[in-house]
């Protein structure tokens, strides 16, 4: 017999928050593809696995781009422009707390986590926030989600998970949760409203 959700499990970028590193390198006066050209070294992802400090990886943007004294300031500043909030699933998700256990599974470092957190209140919204330079695991590794598993005290037959990646989803069926990969904004309203999660009455 198919057991009940009781747990629905969201990943941030592209689906709690935009991504939108344009904004956010247009104010730091840098080209796009030099910031997130980054995102693809081995330092990153220890970085993004709680294996790499801070300054580090700010001396390592620094070789790189240009990024004077007064940088650092700036860069933490103005990082939360890259992840503007998706309102319309913000209000959602907070409707859901309470039929279900709602919970936040994010592959993010501390400098990115940290600037959404001094906007949105994500600890306080979320039953449990599991962000992968706190835990030592990124998705798709198995761990990651074994680990968020215990965390939150949730049993996988019970849990939904929406990611917009691929490779993300598989991880979580390996896993042995349910999970559906999301393209958009609209996707993810039409998604949950598929499986009764919510009602056209929840996104007046």
């Amino acid at each position: 017999m198919i057991r009940p959700v009781k747990n629905i499990v969201f990943d941030l970028g592209n689906i709690i928050v935009d991504v939108n590193y344009r904004r956010f390198t247009d104010a730091m006066g840098w080209k796009e593809e030099d910031y997130v050209r980054i995102f693809d070294t081995p330092l990153y992802r220890q970085f993004e696995t709680g294996k790499g400090d801070e300054a580090s990886f700010l001396r390592y943007i620094g070789d790189r781009l240009s990024f004077g004294p007064d940088d650092e300031r700036r860069f933490r500043a103005k990082l939360h422009l890259a992840f503007p909030l998706r309102p319309k699933i913000w209000k959602i998700v907070k409707g859901l707390r309470g039929p279900y256990r709602i919970f936040l599974l994010s592959n993010t470092n501390s400098l990115d986590f940290n600037s959404i957190l001094e906007k949105i209140d994500l600890r306080a919204a979320f039953d449990g926030v599991y962000a992968s330079h706190e835990q030592g695991y990124a998705k798709p590794d198995i761990m990651a989600y074994q680990t968020a598993q215990h965390l939150f005290d949730i049993e996988a037959s019970e849990t939904i998970f929406f990611d917009d990646r691929q490779e993300n989803i598989e991880g979580a069926r390996a896993a042995g949760w349910e999970a559906v990969r999301i393209d958009s904004e609209a996707h993810l309203v039409q998604t949950l409203m598929e499986y009764h999660f919510i009602t056209s009455d929840d996104i007046v």
